[in-house]
């Protein structure tokens, strides 16, 4: 299919002679790079639009009409329900109430949603952890395969994840520029948009913005992610609200071999266990003397996953700026374990070379 094609293919219609409606939802439509046709109730020309919209100011149904209609209004007056209903449009957008579902609306029109990429989120059982280190070492041994990947940074306050992989000098996309956007954005422009090397794509936090990250903007990304990739990996804070561990398919709890960090994990594992089926356990070996890691798991009553020792030139490579490495190692041997173990009937990972 040609380029020409595909724009017209991808049109969406706009049905009005009201200049300010016009404006109004031209500016959402340029905001997330969509063609948006203004055309008069008399003039034709929507027939082959994925979406159409119609002002308020419409008084007729169109003729030739098959593709989903909007009415936009700008007023919550009963006489538009009954004017939407008169002319059979499948639901009504008031502005600028609606200005956020118009938008989904518009991008899911042009870009129509399939099944979600598998996402697996990684959360610390404590404070030191070592969470963010393993949900890099998961995506980029993930990358390494050939898998589309992408890495969500869900902590503002973890430091960022872009620097444990030595990806803090690469251009691109980072939260605060999200947060203020209210999270719009087509699942298309994410792998364009992103920091990206090795196959890996990276959403994380600058160092000069602070900004919070809303459940609207968290939602709007992980949609557009599972759109945009093969397979999502989370990095989020213990702390994080409930529903985004339940935007995830499969949860890693990361836990050291210790007695006050498998107290801490299993506080974290009782919260996460309330809202999600497939909670799993990683236990890091900090040193010989720690505890067995069947143990560790049996107490906190989840699956374990698996164990790993450190590394102990990591830390050092990841203060250098060098980032964790891509040579074989413990954590790299670990990552590609627990996503062998939670992919196996994933046909992304399994086409990609995955085992």
């Amino acid at each position: 299919m040609g380029s020409g094609e595909a724009e017209r293919m991808s049109r969406i219609a706009l049905v009005t002679q009201l200049t300010s409606l016009a404006e109004q939802c031209a500016a959402l439509a340029d905001g997330i790079g969509i063609r948006l046709d203004v055309l008069a109730p008399h003039s034709g020309g929507w027939q082959d639009a994925v979406l159409v919209l119609l002002g308020e100011d419409v008084t007729d149904p169109l003729p030739a009409l098959s593709a989903p209609t909007v009415l936009i209004a700008v007023d919550h007056a009963a006489e538009v329900w009954q004017q939407a209903a008169r002319l059979g449009t499948d639901t009504v957008a008031v502005l600028p109430a609606a200005a956020e579902w118009l938008t989904q609306r518009m991008i899911h029109a042009v870009e129509p949603p399939g099944s979600p990429a598998t996402t697996i989120g990684v959360v610390a059982g404590s404070g030191g952890a070592g969470a963010s280190v393993l949900a890099c070492a998961l995506a980029r041994h993930a990358a390494t395969e050939a898998v589309e990947t992408v890495l969500l940074d869900a902590d503002p306050l973890g430091g960022g994840v872009d620097l444990v992989l030595g990806y803090e000098n690469i251009d691109g996309l980072r939260w605060p520029a999200l947060t203020t956007s209210r999270g719009r954005l087509r699942p298309s422009t994410l792998p364009q948009a992103l920091p990206r090397s090795e196959g890996l794509s990276v959403l994380s936090w600058d160092r000069e913005t602070h900004a919070d990250l809303s459940g609207d903007v968290f939602d709007a990304v992980i949609t557009a992610a599972q759109q945009a990739f093969d397979l999502v990996i989370v990095d989020l804070p213990r702390h994080a609200p409930v529903e985004w561990a339940s935007s995830c398919h499969h949860l890693v709890l990361v836990t050291p071999a210790r007695v006050r960090a498998v107290i801490a994990a299993s506080c974290v594992a009782s919260r996460l266990r309330a809202v999600h089926p497939a909670v799993g356990l990683a236990v890091r070996s900090v040193d010989r003397q720690g505890l067995d890691p069947a143990l560790v798991a049996d107490s906190i009553g989840l699956e374990l996953l698996g164990s790993y020792r450190d590394d102990p030139p990591l830390a050092a490579q990841v203060d250098r700026g060098e980032g964790i490495p891509y040579a074989r190692t413990r954590l790299k041997r670990f990552a590609a374990e627990v996503l062998d173990g939670i992919l196996t009937d994933s046909p992304h990972y399994a086409s990609a070379g995955g085992r």
